[in-house]
């Protein structure tokens, strides 16, 4: 049994048996230091079964992807009390396996670091930490687990356990409308200096992030900010704010503003449920389109927005962290060909936000297959809103579609979602086209679960080698007698503390602790360099139009406890 594995069982364990991380109630578990493939199945049975202890659950619903033969096996399962549980096992062709345990309690995380965490090749010995042996060496439960996974496997449907009774006359594919339509005319030119933005939508909208980054960028200049008619007063009032902060207008009439020849870029920040509506007019109007995330709120709407912009042939970029200092890391080391052909992609995203630990525990969470409310002032849909970064990302690495799903969701750790009937985690295996598979762990984990902004890891396993990208390393950390940065006061406007301009209203300070590097302004500087050079920009509203149609189908899954299938025309 390999060290360090042992080690972080073991010390997970502690920390969890001391509360200090509360009640536990997810776990990300990779082990891609299996020698042998055919004993893929009986390690993550093994890993479950220890899994399950430490979480105090038993496994009610159980489902693999992936197969042995490919040299690796993806496990999810949930809990009686609604527990989530990835596990993802592999038997890697070199010397670099990948370790990793992740332990997610409602008032903290508990984060196995192995060693040289941000190179690949670094691991030189055996991490196998499962049995080697016979079957024998699994326990009752681990025997259990070892037969749902293989029958999982063969049906490729998720199994119940323990009584559990599934999900009936869920869908259980989900058909994607074809966009037709080839561009006929172009967009307004973009050959003007500098170029015109105007502004959809104002405070506590990532408009707070997007503005200043055109306002910076010389090559820019802000036209105004505008609306459609029937907003509410409050979002009325918060354009005004924003507005009167940037030093711009607050232009009537959004066709009006759109129609101005001085407009030659458009920011949108409309909310999830009226994105699309207004995109719609921004194209019909000839603009480039800066797209907040996710696209839009069904499928339709991203087939409709898909067909428009080919017959405009605007220009568009959605918003991601993929120019990020971490994301340019995880293409540089794709493309230095060190990893050779990719096997596998596994991603957990956290944002350290919110006051956790006020959700009531030990109720499964039934999803819904059709959300149709994304966001309150309190509480968003997280598999929404952070699982979009991920998917963002994988469109952006493999230029490929997702065609299968299996997710889970859950409610574990604020109230204010709870009651909202938002989740604010999610766990979920999706398979690309060519098979690639990939998983995800997303969720909004609480002000103190991260030292900095969250857990935020990317792991890829490569035929050649293996390596995880942490958006936190490097880092300068910092050790003072300076006082421990306190928990954040609650804005009665922004109680989670989702927006800069609240935060900043009471007086919440960043975290000092890590300084990593970062580039606030990376994804729209790159997308006015591709306006510039009049080409297209790497995450278009195509690929926005794709990641979206993912989340969706995670939500079909989630609700019918069963994979997805994504059919295409």
């Amino acid at each position: 049994m390999d060290d360090q594995l042992s080690f972080a069982w073991a010390a997970a364990q502690r920390a969890v048996s001391a509360g200090r991380i509360g009640i536990p109630v997810a776990l990300r578990l990779i082990d891609y230091g299996q020698p042998d493939h055919g004993r893929l199945p009986a390690l993550l049975a093994w890993h479950a079964d220890r899994a399950c202890t430490l979480l105090n659950t038993g496994p009610v619903l159980v489902w693999a992807g992936g197969q042995p033969a490919s040299g690796q096996l993806d496990v999810q399962i949930r809990g009686r009390q609604g527990q989530s549980l990835l596990l993802s096992a592999g038997a890697m062709a070199h010397a670099s396996p990948l370790v990793a345990l992740t332990v997610i309690g409602q008032r903290g995380i508990a984060c196995w670091e192995p060693d040289d965490l941000a190179s690949a090749g670094s691991l030189t010995t055996s991490a196998t930490s499962g049995p080697l042996g016979n079957d024998a060496e699994l326990s009752s439960r681990g025997r259990d687990l070892l037969k749902a996974i293989a029958s999982s496997r063969e049906t490729g449907e998720a199994v119940g356990l323990g009584g559990e009774r599934l999900a009936a006359g869920r869908p259980r594919t989900l058909a994607i409308p074809a966009a037709a339509g080839r561009s006929t005319r172009r967009a307004i030119a973009v050959t003007a200096r500098p170029l015109g933005v105007l502004l959809i939508s104002g405070a506590q909208t990532h408009q707070e992030m997007y503005a200043p980054a055109f306002a910076a960028d010389p090559r820019c200049r802000l036209i105004g900010l505008t609306d459609e008619n029937d907003i509410s007063p409050r979002r009325r009032l918060l354009n005004e704010q924003l507005a009167q902060s940037l030093g711009i207008p607050l232009l009537d009439g959004l066709d009006d503003a759109l129609a101005r020849t001085d407009v030659h870029v458009v920011s949108v920040c409309a909310e999830p449920e009226r994105r699309a509506r207004v995109i719609e007019r921004v194209l019909a109007a000839g603009k480039h389109l800066y797209l907040d995330k996710p696209l839009a709120a069904t499928i339709d709407e991203a087939s409709r927005i898909r067909a428009q912009v080919r017959a405009t042939g605007a220009r568009s970029q959605m918003f991601s962290l993929v120019h990020s200092p971490a994301g340019e890391r995880v293409r540089s080391v794709l493309e230095s060909g060190r990893l050779g052909e990719l096997l596998s992609v596994h991603c957990d995203w956290f944002f350290a936000k919110g006051p956790a630990g006020t959700a009531q525990f030990g109720e499964p969470r039934r999803e819904a297959a059709y959300p149709t409310t994304f966001e309150a002032i309190e509480s968003k849909r997280e598999l929404y809103n952070i699982g979009v970064y991920p998917l963002a990302m994988l469109a952006w690495l493999l230029k490929k579609k997702v065609r299968r799903v299996f997710a889970t969701t859950g409610n574990y750790f604020f109230a204010e979602h709870q009651r909202n009937g938002m989740e604010d985690f999610a766990q979920a295996w999706f398979e690309f086209e060519g098979g690639i598979p990939a998983t995800m762990s997303v969720g909004r984990t609480g002000w103190h679960s991260h030292p900095a902004g969250g857990v935020q890891r990317t792991w890829l396993t490569g035929t050649r080698g293996s390596v995880c990208i942490d958006a936190y390393h490097p880092r300068l950390e910092i050790w003072s007698d300076e006082p421990a940065w306190p928990t954040p006061a609650r804005s009665p406007e922004d109680p989670m503390g989702f927006w800069g301009s609240t935060q900043r209203a009471v007086g919440i300070v960043a975290k000092q602790a890590w300084l990593a590097p970062s580039d606030e302004h990376a994804d729209v500087r790159h997308f006015v360099d591709c306006l510039a050079a009049g080409h297209d920009s790497d995450l278009p509203a195509e690929s926005a139009a794709d990641a979206l149609e993912a989340l969706l189908a995670a939500y079909q899954s989630a609700a019918a406890g069963q994979p997805v299938s994504l059919v295409r025309p």
